[in-house]
């Protein structure tokens, strides 16, 4: 088959697959995310934001809704550089941004893998079927459930990053260190440095295993390693911010042990891999309990996704690693599946501990499990050159025995599935204090009917793959029908299953999702709603609580406080509207009905920018001592600066003309020097200036904001510094024109010997 030919056959097939698993997404207008998923809690806000900033012509540097305010871009919440997420997220709406990102994504790395498994020497119908094993893997299409689609940029990019380094390692040409420092750049932009360490990782495998001989490795690692490189300053736009914001942030200084190893993939569950169910499903939902049951009892605490590779990928993978044509590749992808399982076992293993303690990143990351990205793509490339091996004109006896074993072995066990399931969940059943699961009889039977639906699909797989391979070997059938075989049997074991990850809400847009609430904004006004949340960011609305998985350390700090439920503590944070079970109540309502048990409380909420009438000098610390004591900041605000520099009496009257996301200004009368405090958190990045002129900004009570000021009348205006956006921006500017240079003219063609 002519390539241009074979390249449309499998852009064909890879649009038919994604459009296959994604069918709801393209014939209903229904919101995808369940309930409780982050795409609902976090996407959906944090994205509306960003539309809405790119809209009016800014980059959403700062977030003001939540948490009294936290970096927004540069902690890794607004990846618009990404063209396949900036682009769409500005043309079509923060709706079409979500729902098109995973059949986009599952397509681009069906032709990614494809590509690579060709430069591999892997024949068309081999190529064909490791294109489809890894696009129809459950490990990237299941994050759908939960609205990771950052993880899936990284997924699909990761094969081009490997074809680069296996066409590098071939040619050295220059032209491949562009491609694949493209396909860095892009996994940066993402917004995802986990998956992007796991990526550069199987490229590094790769490249070691594909040096020829001890006197290239020198000029074979260069190639990678300026690919990594160059790739890592073409996303330096998003990267630079974020690294600067991480030194601030609450995993600056690294996990604890504890915390680096949370959510391990226990080491049972790698058999998630064939059998999905043998430990239930996905866990945290409302549709996957049972009379408030989780149908998932494993150790991982939250599984969101799954491993499923189907049973049919998975032997002919054991094939390629056993017996695939190239020793060299076959010995990469084995030693990054073993690495990935290992890895993805965390703190179940030695190894993470030896990780954590001498690879400084590991200490500033967490859910290890997601390392199974490795081992379940090395899987599916693998499938590439175990279909060349078991369908192969020379294919063996010992492929059909093996694969005829597996098929009996799996029949036998489905009868077993509710003893075996009993057996799997009973350490489960005793840590939750109902040794067997007296009591919890259907529950019980519920599981062990998913485990016995996955052992008859494992055989029907493993029987249909049998039967493929007797008609090559017997009816002189071709690869090319065993190869839609094998595809066809790949599809319908992962099709249902990864659409059964796909939730769908009833609401049709964000607008629908977050209705405006002029009366909850009326009450707000420039206060903040306790303790509030994500979903009122779209309403433009500030809040005292919320949702984010990046965020400053002093953010731990002010929830600490603001987890107790005292009035005079939470009045320091700016409340004006307080969101209780019983409802909704401005602040008077609020103090009408606690004013009796908190005689300190004042008749009207705390504004955000006032003038304390006795400033004192303190560190942070000292300042969130003092607010969790109750201390009004309006009397007593803790200033972190020499005492000899703060006035030691203050008075005046502040108020805010301007506010908006990266700018606020402030109009202040006074008598005498004093301080101004800004009830908005601190960040380095933020800048001031007083009546023009530049001034240092304080860290006042913890958390807020302040400057000193002149008497009379004086204006100040605080502004985030975007500065280390803009440099990243010109670094990118370059690096990416210098790669697309490369990865586009001619260069010399050297075939390494």
């Amino acid at each position: 088959m002519r390539k241009p030919r074979e390249t449309l056959v499998v852009a064909a097939l890879m649009l038919l697959l994604a459009v296959a698993v994604y069918l709801p997404v393209f014939t209903s207008s229904r919101l995808p995310g369940g309930q409780l998923s982050d795409t609902v809690h976090q996407g959906y806000p944090f994205l509306a934001f960003a539309e809405s900033s790119l809209r009016q012509g800014r980059l959403p540097l700062w977030n003001p809704f939540i948490f009294g305010g936290v970096p927004f871009y540069a902690s890794f919440s607004a990846p618009v550089f990404y063209p396949l997420r900036g682009l769409p997220l500005l043309l079509l709406g923060t709706e079409a941004s979500v729902r098109f990102l995973f059949p986009v994504h599952m397509f681009l790395a069906g032709l990614f893998t494809w590509l690579f498994l060709r430069a591999s020497g892997v024949s068309g119908p081999g190529r064909l079927a490791g294109a489809a094993a890894y696009a129809l893997g459950a490990w990237a299409n299941t994050l759908f459930y939960a609205g990771h689609g950052s993880k899936i940029i990284c997924w699909a990019l990761a094969p081009l990053l490997l074809y680069a380094v296996k066409r590098w390692a071939d040619t050295r040409r220059p032209k491949w260190i562009g491609l694949g420092a493209l396909a860095v750049g892009m996994q940066g932009l993402s917004s995802h440095p986990q998956m992007m360490l796991y990526s550069g990782i199987m490229a590094g495998v790769l490249a070691l295993w594909l040096l020829r001989r001890p006197g290239t490795w020198v000029s074979g690692i260069a190639g990678p390693g300026a690919m990594v490189v160059l790739g890592i300053l073409t996303a330096a736009v998003q990267l630079y911010p974020g690294y600067l914001f991480s030194r601030h942030s609450s995993r600056g200084e690294g996990l604890d042990p504890a915390a680096a190893a949370s959510y391990s993939m226990p080491p049972e569950e790698s058999l998630a891999m064939i059998l999905p169910s043998a430990f239930g499903l996905r866990h945290g939902f409302p549709d996957s309990s049972i009379s408030g049951v989780p149908v998932y009892f494993g150790r991982l605490g939250l599984r969101l996704s799954s491993e499923f590779t189907g049973v049919a990928v998975f032997i002919l993978a054991l094939a390629g690693l056993a017996a695939g044509a190239d020793r060299r590749l076959r010995g990469a992808l084995i030693t990054l599946a073993i690495l990935g399982t290992l890895v993805s076992w965390g703190g179940y293993t030695g190894l993470f501990g030896l990780l954590y303690r001498f690879v400084p990143i590991f200490r500033q990351i967490r859910a290890p499990h997601m390392a199974a990205f490795i081992t379940t793509s090395s899987l599916a490339l693998a499938t590439g050159f175990g279909f060349d091996a078991v369908f192969s004109g020379n294919a063996s006896r010992r492929h059909a025995a093996v694969i005829a074993g597996a098929a009996a072995l799996f029949l036998v066990l489905v009868p077993l599935a509710e003893p075996l399931s009993r057996a799997l969940q009973n350490s489960w059943w005793t840590r939750m204090g109902v040794p067997g699961g007296r009591g919890f009889e259907g529950i019980v039977r519920h599981r062990a009917e998913l485990l016995r639906g996955d052992l008859l699909r494992a055989f029907l797989s493993s029987a249909g793959l049998l039967a493929l391979l007797a008609g090559v070997r017997r009816l002189r059938l071709g690869t090319i029908p065993a190869a839609a075989g094998v595809v066809l049997i790949t599809a319908l074991e992962l099709v249902p299953f990864n659409r059964s990850f796909q939730v769908y809400l009833n609401r049709t847009s964000v607008e629908s999702l977050h209705p405006a609430d002029p009366g909850l904004e009326s009450m707000a006004g420039s206060g903040r709603v306790f303790p509030g949340g994500n979903d009122l960011i779209p309403l433009g609305i500030r809040s005292v609580g919320g949702y984010h998985a990046a965020k400053p350390a002093l953010v731990d700090s002010m929830m600490e406080i603001m987890a107790r439920p005292d009035p005079e503590t939470v009045y320091q944070f700016a409340v004006s509207v307080f969101s209780l079970p019983e409802g909704v109540f401005p602040w008077e309502e609020f103090r009408a009905a606690v004013g009796g048990e908190s005689p300190r409380l004042p008749s009207a909420p705390m504004p955000r920018a006032f003038i304390p009438s006795q400033p004192v000098s303190g560190g942070p610390a000292r300042g969130f001592d003092a607010i969790s004591r109750g201390l009004n900041p309006m009397t007593i605000s803790v200033i972190d600066a020499p005492a000899g520099e703060i006035p030691l009496v203050c008075s005046g009257r502040a108020e805010i003309i301007l506010d908006e996301p990266e700018e606020v200004v402030v109009r202040v009368s006074t008598g005498s020097p004093a301080v101004l405090v800004l009830a908005d958190t601190w960040y380095p990045r933020w800048r001031a200036e007083v009546n023009g002129a530049p001034t240092e900004v304080l860290r006042a009570n913890g958390w807020m904001r302040s400057v000193l000021i002149p008497s009379g009348e004086s204006t100040v205006r605080f502004h985030y510094d975007g500065s280390d956006v803009k440099a990243g921006m010109l670094v990118s500017l370059a690096a990416a024109t210098a790669a697309i240079l490369m990865a586009v003219l001619p260069g010399r063609k050297r075939r390494v010997g």
